[in-house]
């Protein structure tokens, strides 16, 4: 695909262009001067999206007008599935406040899906689908001044065709309100006042206590996220003691004492023991599987016999030359 530079800002070029609202451009005063040599050099970044516009600050109606048919699938929504060409637009957030992201203008004529993300590290942040019992998409986020998003218009399935995006924003006086206190409270907080309030999720939702050895973690009543602890019950062998402890989410087993009983699977051995660095050691053979002699702890093979501290070729064996025979013990 082919790019031009322009101000140290790299353009990729796409089957149809966003057709831009002039009106909604953002003073030059209003982005901060590291942004201007910031943008399109993230390597996360463009992992995910290769193509994309930048649409700054702006807000308004018709922020980006375009057609998704024809461009690339680079992203994969979180609230649909679909093999959908995708269009992706550079976004930083002008002020402290609530903004809505939609494609619910008349300008768009096909069943979309619309995925925000951050634009550092493509960290998920709200995805849209059937918006008010439409085809179209929203999403309302919290964000803070110069926040950088990407915003994904996406299809449904394999839809595609041509798009409205829009963004409206409301200036908070208490902040981005985007930080809540708990997992167990909302992502987006309403201001009152000066002071951010936000709502506790529902009894039983799903949440993160911090935790990497609890598992299935949800909600509480009191808003406090509780999981359950993991059970480290499948040490890696028999010579290793259960249960385990949990470290970093990973079970850990320590090793059994040496002289601790074990079975090494051969049933012609007995008191097999442990090592003490989780083997198990083979105790004293008793009998031989494929039902050879026993000899000194050995068996022998099928054509030899003990002499009581060795195994001896048997002297009945007639094969090979006559000189490597083995020599029968004279019988008196």
């Amino acid at each position: 695909m082919p790019r031009q530079s322009l101000q140290g800002l790299t353009w990729a070029a796409v089957p149809l262009l966003c057709v831009l609202c002039s009106a909604c451009e953002a003073p030059v005063s209003q982005v901060p001067p590291a942004l201007e040599t910031a943008l399109a050099v993230n390597a996360s970044a463009l992992s995910v999206s290769s193509s994309y516009i930048d649409i700054r600050l702006r807000t308004g109606s018709g922020v980006s007008i375009g057609r998704t048919c024809g461009a690339a699938n680079e992203v994969s929504p979180t609230c649909a599935s679909g093999q959908a060409s995708d269009f992706n637009h550079h976004w930083i957030s002008p002020y402290d406040g609530t903004f809505t992201f939609s494609t619910q203008g008349a300008g768009t004529n096909f069943d979309t899906v619309l995925q925000v993300t951050r634009w550092s590290d493509s960290v998920p942040l709200g995805c849209g689908d059937d918006a008010s019992g439409t085809l179209q998409s929203s999403v309302t986020l919290n964000l803070a001044a110069n926040q950088e998003l990407r915003i994904t218009v996406d299809g449904k399935g394999s839809a595609c065709g041509l798009f409205q995006l829009d963004i409206t924003g409301v200036p908070s006086t208490c902040g981005p309100c985007n930080t809540p206190p708990s997992p167990c409270h909302e992502r987006n907080g309403t201001c009152s006042g000066s002071t951010c309030v936000y709502a506790m999720k529902p009894t039983g939702s799903a949440c993160d206590d911090g935790n990497a050895c609890t598992v299935s973690d949800t909600c509480g009543g009191s808003g406090i996220c509780q999981g359950t602890p993991m059970a480290c019950n499948s040490p890696p062998g028999q010579c290793y003691a259960s249960p385990g402890t949990c470290n970093n989410g990973t079970c850990k087993y320590a090793p059994k004492p040496a002289g601790s009983w074990c079975e090494d699977g051969d049933s012609c051995t007995s008191s097999d023991s442990c090592s003490g660095s989780g083997w198990c050691y083979s105790g004293q053979r008793v009998c031989c599987a494929n039902g050879g002699w026993l000899c000194n702890g050995f068996c022998c093979g099928t054509n030899e016999y003990c002499d009581g501290l060795s195994c001896r070729a048997n002297c009945d064996d007639t094969s090979g030359p006559v000189m490597l025979r083995p020599m029968c013990p004279v019988m008196y």
